[in-house]
């Protein structure tokens, strides 16, 4: 090596030695180690003994000797909590063959993705999804063709409750009929707050008749239930089979309207009972 190169390496060495993201060189054929900087030594490897602080058996560093020869970057989920991106290249160091990984801790960036996200597209107050995130799975099933079938749901005299016994109670409704709406959902199915006390569920391969089952069960449940006032719920389904071609606003306003069907139906037979008329 020249005196020119020599004074090069000390500067790249200096470089790698000065960043925050952890540099480990190896060889292209057999693996080793041939370099690693300041904070890969700290965290990760240690040079003294030519060790990796996770152990010879570690996945990660099989990954890193699985390089085909061409430039990569990926992701790398390490147990228990931690995400690194991995950028590799293949270069030469001191004339062999090798490769450099550069690694970087990234567990505090997807975590607040993952925050933003459930911001974007949770409901704060039951937890379930929101109504910009039922119209996007609704827009996916379709152009994917799964079959599903799509139900509306409204509680019944939520103002009422709000008025009468406080928005606090009105809460507590909403959360009791998000919490019967999990129940009844499978692993597959996808349950929403679409919006003040209207919910959506998504139930995936499940014809009308079977969906319409479970959202009765889910009134009776509620009407069953010791509260200082009463609860229930209309509503209504549509199911969506494979290949229709629909827009996802009109396969909701066809669920809207058969709930408030039910709803109007509801209405007209407790009247009819009370000795009342509602046209």
């Amino acid at each position: 090596m020249t005196e020119k190169e020599r004074k090069f390496h000390q500067l790249l060495i200096s470089i790698l030695n000065s960043l925050q993201e952890w540099v480990v060189v190896t060889e292209d054929d057999t693996g080793q180690v041939l370099y690693a900087n300041e904070m890969a030594r700290k965290k990760f490897y240690d040079s003294q003994s030519g060790t990796f602080f996770c152990g010879a058996d570690c996945p990660f560093l099989d990954k890193f000797q699985s390089f085909g020869g061409q430039e990569r970057q990926y992701e790398w989920n390490c147990f228990p909590d931690k995400v690194f991106q991995v950028k590799e290249y293949p270069l030469l160091w001191e004339d062999r063959k090798a490769v450099v990984h550069l690694i970087t801790d990234i567990t505090c960036q997807k975590e607040n993705e993952a925050s933003l996200e459930m911001m974007a597209y949770k409901d704060e107050l039951t937890g379930l999804n929101n109504r910009r995130k039922c119209i996007h799975t609704i827009d996916s099933y379709l152009e994917k063709g799964v079959p599903f079938c799509l139900c509306m749901m409204d509680l019944d005299d939520l103002k009422v409750i709000n008025d009468q016994y406080g928005h606090l109670s009105g809460d507590k409704y909403i959360k009791r009929v998000s919490m019967e709406l999990k129940k009844s959902a499978l692993e597959q199915d996808f349950t929403c707050r679409f919006g003040g006390d209207e919910f959506v569920v998504l139930y995936k391969n499940c014809g009308e008749a079977e969906a319409l089952r479970k959202l009765d069960a889910i009134d009776r449940t509620l009407s069953k239930a010791q509260e200082e006032y009463p609860m229930s719920v209309s509503y209504g389904a549509v199911f969506v089979e494979d290949g229709t071609n629909v827009a996802a606003e009109s396969v909701l306003e066809i669920a809207d309207e058969r709930m408030y069907c039910f709803k109007r139906a509801r209405k007209q037979r407790k009247e009819k009972e009370r000795g009342g008329f509602t046209p």
